[in-house]
């Protein structure tokens, strides 16, 4: 499957010469592929070095990235490709960033070119990188610093066993490359940190509003493209991979969004805004909200709401709504059209029951016990290829939780699912 994409972009760049932009998107609307479906950043990095020779030359790709502050600041080798032996300048490299020729390039912000490594060492003999590089026969270098929000992160090498390799062209292409690299670290810090941090909101709060800085650059470049008179010359192919890469970075943002909201609902996992509701006021809107929902996809929405329920429940209101929000959003992107989505709800002494059935594709059994779990995707995938970010359910179990609730799930593979959730009628606290 890999081979089989690179080889499409390579004959992409055939059929495209002349035109870079339009391969150029196509390796970036790929690439947000990648990330918007949940795979791994490394093997994102992997892509990247299998493809970008299309565009710049190398024989080697090496990221890395500042850890530390001020003086103990160090840069430590964090990812390398290569398609010669990496003996020497390996993963395990680690140098202090003052006094180090590569501080320039942090303060600077500036890209550069080296042709001839074994003169620069010659005239440099304190490098100690150098040395190790030229002994993994790389003869030249271009280095670019990444950076999120300003802040400089890191910085990537391209290397080539060849001198006089690198030209000012190759520096142009190079910072457009830098930004898309700095998107993916910052995804791929996101990954790391939330899956070891979890529990430490304020971290991930912070690689949130850092991931969002490289986005708004390169969502800023389609929109910028889209304005550009070469832009009306590209046939149709052209201007659809510019619309999937701006549909693709909007996705991006959708999905810092959630996460972010399920940050908030773990730093305020005791707070609530709960209200009086009026129920009949509510089930409408919610009922038509769904209807919109359905017949976009011509699907059949019915409610069914029991003439049990009282006029007046006590919830967060908004909350509530984004739970339903949720499971009418699944029931749709995971039915075929003209199926039937029903919601119903009911009420006894204590509990208000939603309830969302679907007659969609179904959850295999030993795939839910995925659900309800951050990023906890199942082999089922909606039927016109809407995007998921695997945070929703998540998501919908915090906030019913909140309310001293709970959901569920009742799912047949090829007849449906059915999710239901109950919250207290009169509040969590008369539970």
């Amino acid at each position: 499957m890999e081979k089989t994409k690179i080889n499409e972009l390579q004959s992409s760049a055939l059929s495209t010469f002349g035109q870079p932009q339009i391969l150029f998107g196509r390796l970036l609307s790929e690439i947000n592929k990648r990330l918007t479906s949940g795979v791994a950043y490394e093997n994102v990095l992997d892509f990247v070095f299998d493809s970008l020779d299309l565009v710049i030359p190398y024989d080697r790709i090496g990221i890395a990235l500042v850890e530390g502050t001020g003086d103990e600041a160090q840069l430590k080798l964090k990812w390398v490709r290569s398609k010669t032996p990496v003996k020497h300048l390996t993963l395990r490299y680690v140098a202090p960033v003052k006094g180090s020729s590569l501080q320039k390039i942090l303060e600077t912000k500036q890209p550069r070119i080296i042709n001839d490594l074994i003169q620069y060492s010659a005239n440099h003999p304190e490098s100690k990188s150098t040395k190790l590089i030229i002994q993994d026969g790389i003869r030249s270098s271009l280095t670019c610093p990444l950076r999120a929000e300003n802040k400089q992160i890191g910085v990537v090498f391209f290397s080539s066993c060849k001198v006089n390799t690198y030209k000012d062209e190759h520096v142009k292409i190079l910072l457009e490359i830098a930004d898309e690299l700095s998107l993916i670290i910052e995804h791929g810090r996101l990954q790391e940190s939330f899956e070891l941090h979890a529990s430490q909101s304020q971290n991930l709060s912070m690689i949130l509003h850092d991931l969002k800085s490289p986005l708004s650059v390169i969502q800023g470049f389609a929109e910028m493209s889209v304005d550009q008179p070469w832009f009306e010359k590209l046939d149709p192919d052209g201007k659809n991979v510019f619309g999937i890469f701006l549909r693709n970075t909007k996705y991006m943002f959708s999905l810092l969004n959630e996460l972010s909201e399920l940050s908030e609902l773990k730093q305020s996992a005791n707070y609530l805004d709960e209200q009086d509701v009026l129920m009949k006021n509510f089930c409408n809107e919610i009922t038509n909200f769904g209807r919109i929902l359905a017949e976009a996809k011509e699907i059949e929405f019915v409610s069914n709401i029991s003439i049990q329920i009282p006029d007046v429940a006590r919830f967060d209101r908004h909350k509530v709504l984004r739970v339903l929000d949720n499971l009418f959003s699944n029931a749709v992107k995971y039915s075929q059209r003209n199926s039937k989505v029903l919601f119903s709800v009911s009420c006894d002494k204590k509990h208000l029951t939603f309830a969302v059935s679907d007659q969609g594709l179904g959850i295999p059994k030993d795939e839910i016990g995925k659900l309800f779990h951050e990023f906890g995707k199942t082999s089922v995938r909606p039927t016109e290829g809407e995007t998921s970010t695997g945070l929703g359910l998540a998501i919908a179990k915090k906030i019913v939780e909140q309310h001293d609730g709970l959901i569920s799930v009742l799912s047949e593979v090829g007849k449906g699912s059915t999710f239901t959730f109950w919250i207290p009628v009169d509040g969590r606290k008369s539970k």
